[in-house]
């Protein structure tokens, strides 16, 4: 019992201490809880204190006396601890950092994406818990370089979102080597650079999803991410990538996304990755330079859903083995390749095919007839720019879901299958130039979706068929170029969607209707080369347009082709062209003859107009009689009106001033009479004018543009005179001269006081005589000497013409100034300073105008700039502009010192540049001294200045200028070899027609011009970086920008790219700079030498065929002082 008692005790005292453990455990538990949810809270309101703007009043509830668990954003586990933050899409607006969160020690979650932050990357990211598993950063602001310890600090995280931030800087060499448990990791669209060629990938087995794409990484892929076997989407598109693709990327058996796209791989497509691709759905290696044919393994690709190798240089016939085991294809896209050999018949095994594009290939043979009804879900066929034959095939009109047929540029003949029309879906049906024939068929008035119907350019006769009219959605009709007869149906007007209606060259007869007022959409209408009588409709001048033009032709890319000469009628015309390169226009023979010189693209027409009016209007080579409509001068966005070749009469309408963007105005052989209007003089834009042959006369306006055009645009007109035709003759009034003499009686008792007075009256009239005729004399050896000043502008030894006739007194005009000690400057002196101009002060010459140095008396030179005769503005604009160049002032930009107008010319004064520009120090002689060899210290000296200066126009200056043509001929050196842009605000000054023109044309130099100024058109501060780029590879190359001998087709930046690409870095640099560099110290070498391959690396993200993909110039500055810091003497200067 005693003994049953005693183990009853001791089990007593041995639960009571278990309770009293667990207790106080609790208690302790307890406690710590309370006091890390109070650090949680406190960790939150850090972060909220760094917040500038909250607008939608998130964090409001972000407050001490809330739980923090209710708080906006913020989720809790079950003891009260702060688990996942949630902030994504609330405008928050701030400079913060993640320090506060590394207390935090339960956050798995982290979403901030989609707010205006900014983030210091290479900080915040160490500072983030160990505990976190997801982290959403994207479109937060996150800059500057990933820590190498990132994910060894984070290494619990699953899922990881940096997109579209300005992260930079190259990734670490170790940076992925800790991800043993990350599935998603996407860093596409920042500003990565550097290679990855060497980044350690050991443990990433968990890996499902790597994106890097959108940045500015090269060298090759690395061949490590083979090691990721459980990969399943890989993105590495938009970047410069070089070398081949990765034969082990054939054991990535997971893969089901590969995006190579967009970048500078070579090579051949390994036969291995086919061997494995079982699992894969989409495939896009465009726009590379893949070589060699399609591997015959990509039959095993049998869950293949999109291909894409379009923009690449395969070649061989496309494989009819690869598509019988494709049934899972819906997109293949081939276009811009070599391909050859015939069409592949076996797309018709393809049941889910929605989209072929074979588009500029050498493909031939015809189109087989049995491709429908097998590729059943068929909606989009193209095919143009090969050299198919033979006809449509009828079969087409069962593929029942074709939306787009394109044929453009082949050989096809026969006529247009009337089946086509069973195609209810059709929106586009574009053949333009083959050889079809026949009437364009009624039946395709049943295609009621039908937008784009282009058939310009083949042999089509007959009448336009009315049936075509019930397709209340055409927006583009051209049928240029072919046979057509009858009448222009008024059925037209029913189109209100209609844009574009090319119907020139034809044989066309009766009046033009003027039921076409009712297309609101109308922007082009060209009616050339036909046989069109009667007057032309005052109502097509009252067409208003629609209220809005959004989507009216979106997706379609269009090219002008302008004519020049008179080998071709019309100024040119309109070509739907998708998939084709620009080139291919110069082996069309018809289009070869017309002498072209220029070729304006763009994504869509709606972007050409902003009040949705008739922007180009071509009557010309017709039979029109009548009167030009007053009403056109209402058509106030019309930039073209052609109505040459025709048989108008009466007076040019005085309202066509009104029309403030137009540039070309021809109206040239017809029976026009009267003056020109005065209200021309208003038409800034006017580039282009003819009134040749028409009985026009008077005085040709000497305000405005109308003085400025060739003589040529005026001829045969008897009547017409003034610049720049002979001067007008007119007959001076009858003046009649009166004796102002009296003559007096004398008194013959005149006293002899009043003799003496009469004496001295005399004398002094005397002495004042001697004065006035001194003063006279003096005058008038002032006015020979002006005149003789003058007429040396005029004599042999000018080196350019003036216009200053009617100026009165003009060497009395003062130079407005900017400079103290050149206040008082005339243009007389200017005269004197340059011997009148003579072509030994001649400097220089280019698009701007013609440069003199000018040596004043005091000693000091200056550089004259006399502009083009482009009265683009009026002086007060002149003057206002010269104004705010004047206030412009850096270092490194030459500065405007002054400017004058006399007559029509206008003189701009420059300080001068004693080594000349940049371009006569590398490639020619320089005015002061002969050529010399750069040093690579005086290189970097120069791209540096030229930065900084190209940098504060882009964004320090007010306002901002983008330069427009920066070249190294606008690089000018002073006496210290100190760079100074030049030329900046002249783009601004200067306005040429097609910078305002829906066709502009391109600006810049050739060589020098950014590949997207061939698309767009728009000057943009990426161009310049383009541009500078170029400027910085000439200093590194020493070679110019284009050169026949050096590059072939191609040019310095091609060249340049090749040879990275080829790994030939060295080749590139001047071999005069390898040869004066440091030499008789090794280590001084080798870091001069590493520093021109790191120079090579900053040009070419200057040079970056994307825009988005190129650094702004403060980072080019920033970069280049990095560069410059590395060279002890540069830091001293």
């Amino acid at each position: 019992m005693n003994t049953n008692s005693k183990h009853f005790e001791y089990l007593h005292f041995a639960i009571t201490l278990i309770f009293i453990t667990f207790a106080s455990v609790l208690a302790a538990e307890k406690a710590g809880a309370s006091s890390s949810i109070k650090t949680d809270a406190e960790a939150l309101l850090l972060f909220k204190n760094m917040i500038q703007k909250d607008p939608g009043g998130v964090l409001s509830s972000w407050q001490l006396k809330n739980n923090p668990c209710s708080w906006n954003g913020v989720t809790c586990n079950n003891l009260g601890r702060v688990t996942n933050l949630d902030l994504q899409q609330s405008e928050l607006v701030g400079e913060v950092s993640f320090s506060p969160f590394s207390s935090l020690d339960m956050l798995t979650v982290l979403n901030l994406s989609s707010n205006s932050f900014y983030v210091n990357a290479s900080t915040s990211l160490s500072q983030l818990p160990y505990s976190l598993k997801q982290l959403e950063l994207s479109f937060t602001g996150l800059a500057g370089s990933v820590p190498e310890n990132f994910f060894a600090k984070c290494p619990n995280l699953e899922y990881v979102s940096l997109s579209f931030n300005n992260i930079t800087g190259s990734l670490p060499q170790n940076f992925l080597l800790h991800i043993d448990k990350l599935q998603y990791l996407a860093m596409d669209y920042n500003n990565l650079t550097g290679s990855i060629s060497d980044i350690k990938i050991e443990t990433c087995n968990s890996l499902l999803h790597l994106d890097l794409s959108g940045n500015q990484i090269y060298d090759s892929i690395p061949a490590s991410l083979s090691n990721c076997t459980t990969l399943q989407e890989l993105v590495l598109a938009e970047n410069s990538f070089s070398g081949s693709i990765p034969s082990s990327f054939g054991a990535l058996k997971s893969l089901q996304r590969l995006d190579l796209s967009k970048n500078h791989l070579s090579g051949w497509i390994p036969s291995e990755f086919g061997n494995s691709c079982t699992s894969l759905v989409e495939l896009k290696l465009s726009n590379n330079n893949i070589t060699g044919s399609i591997p015959n393994s990509f039959s095993s690709c049998s869950s293949l859903q999109n291909l894409d190798l379009s923009n690449n240089n395969l070649t061989g016939p496309f494989p009819d083995s690869i598509l019988q085991n494709l049934g899972s294809l819906e997109t293949l896209q081939m276009s811009s390749n070599k391909i050859s050999g015939p069409f592949p018949a076996s797309l018709s095994y393809c049941k889910k095919l929605r989209v072929v594009d074979f588009s500029s290939n050498m493909i031939n043979g015809m189109i087989p007839p049995d491709l429908c009804p097998g590729a059943s879900s068929l909606e989009e066929l193209r095919a143009p720019d090969n050299s198919l034959y033979g006809p449509i095939p009828s079969q087409l009109s069962q593929c029942s879901q074709l939306k787009t047929i394109d044929f453009s540029l082949n050989y096809l003949n026969g006529s247009i299958p009337s089946e086509l029309g069973k195609l209810q879906n059709l929106e586009q049906l574009i053949a333009w130039y083959n050889s079809l024939d026949g009437n364009i068929p009624a039946e395709l008035g049943k295609c009621s979706n039908l937008k784009n119907l282009i058939l310009n350019n083949n042999y089509l006769s007959g009448k336009i068929p009315a049936e075509l009219f019930n397709c209340g959605n055409l927006e583009w009709i051209s049928l240029t170029s072919n046979g057509l007869s009858g009448e222009i149906p008024k059925e037209f007007g029913y189109l209100s969607r209609l844009a574009v209606l090319q119907l020139a060259n034809n044989s066309l007869s009766g009046q033009i209707p003027s039921e076409l007022v009712n297309c609101s959409s109308l922007v082009w209408l060209d009616l050339s080369s036909n046989r069109l009588t009667g007057e032309i409709p005052p109502r097509l001048g009252r067409q208003q347009g629609a209220k809005a033009l959004s989507g009216i032709l979106s997706g379609n890319t269009l090219v002008f082709v302008r004519n020049v000469g008179n080998s071709c009628r019309g100024v040119g015309g309109l070509l739907e062209f998708y998939g084709i390169h620009p080139e291919r226009l110069l082996q069309v023979p018809s289009l070869k003859s017309c002498d072209f010189t220029r070729l304006y693209s763009g994504p869509v027409l709606s972007a050409f107009t902003r009040y949705q009016t008739i922007e180009y209007l071509d009557l010309s080579y017709n039979e029109l009689r009548g009167k030009i409509p007053d009403e056109f001068g209402d058509m106030i966005a019309l930039q073209v009106l052609v109505i040459s070749h025709n048989h108008l009469s009466g007076e040019i309408p005085s309202s066509l001033g009104g029309l403030k963007n137009l540039g070309v105005f021809d109206a040239s052989h017809n029976r026009l009479q009267g003056h020109i209007p005065d209200s021309f003089s208003l038409l800034s834009f006017l580039v282009q004018i003819d009134l040749s042959n028409n009985e026009l006369t008077g005085e040709i306006p000497s305000r405005g543009q109308l003085s400025t055009l060739p003589a040529s645009q005026y001829a045969n007109n008897p009547g017409l005179c003034g610049v720049p035709l002979p001067e007008c003759q007119y007959t001076d009034p009858p003046t009649t001269n009166g004796d102002g003499g009296r003559t007096g009686k004398r008194s013959s008792a005149a006293s002899w006081a009043n003799s003496i007075v009469l004496g001295i009256l005399i004398s002094i009239a005397s002495i004042c005589i001697l004065i006035v005729w001194a003063i006279a004399m003096r005058a008038r050896r002032r006015e020979a000497e002006g005149v003789k000043m003058l007429s040396s502008l005029s004599t042999n030894y000018a080196a350019t013409t003036w216009k200053i006739d009617k100026e009165r007194e003009p060497l009395s005009i003062n130079v407005a100034t900017f400079q103290r000690q050149l206040r008082k400057l005339k243009f007389s002196q200017l005269i004197e300073a340059t011997n009148g101009f003579s072509a030994a002060s001649l400097i220089g010459s280019g698009g701007f105008g013609e440069v003199f140095k000018a040596t004043l008396k005091d000693g000091s030179s200056v550089a004259i700039k006399k502009l083009i005769r482009l009265s683009c503005q009026g002086d007060r604009e002149f003057m206002a502009e010269m104004e705010t160049l004047g206030k412009i002032k850096h270092k490194n930009l030459v500065p405007l010192l002054g400017y004058c107008k006399v007559g029509e010319e206008r003189l701009l004064v420059y300080e001068f540049m004693e080594y000349g520009s940049l371009e006569e120090m590398l490639h020619g002689k320089t005015r002061t001294r002969d050529r010399r060899i750069l040093t690579w210290e005086e290189r970097k000296k120069i791209a540096r200045g030229a930065a900084k200066g190209l940098c504060f126009l882009h964004h320090n200056c007010i306002p901002h200028i983008i330069h427009r043509d920066m070249k190294s001929s606008n690089v000018l050196l002073d006496n210290e070899m100190d760079a100074r842009v030049s030329d900046f605000g002249m783009a601004r000054l200067i306005s040429a027609l097609d910078t305002h023109l829906s066709v502009s044309t391109l600006a810049g130099t050739p060589g020098y011009v950014p590949p997207e100024y061939y698309q767009s058109f728009r000057c943009t501060a990426k161009g310049d970086v383009y541009s500078f780029g170029v400027v910085l590879l000439e200093l590194l190359t020493g070679k110019r920008p284009t050169d026949k001998e050096d590059f072939g087709d191609t040019n310095l930046v091609g060249w340049t790219k090749m040879k990275v690409r080829e790994g030939k870095s060295m080749e590139v640099i001047d071999q005069e700079l390898l040869s004066v560099s440091t030499k008789g110290n090794d280590e001084a070498e080798v870091v001069e030498v590493k520093e021109m391959v790191r120079y090579l690396e900053i040009t070419m993200q200057c040079v970056d065929d994307f825009p988005s993909k190129r650094p702004n110039m403060l980072q080019v500055v920033a970069m280049l002082r990095e560069l410059i810091a590395g060279s002890s003497s540069s830091n001293s200067g």
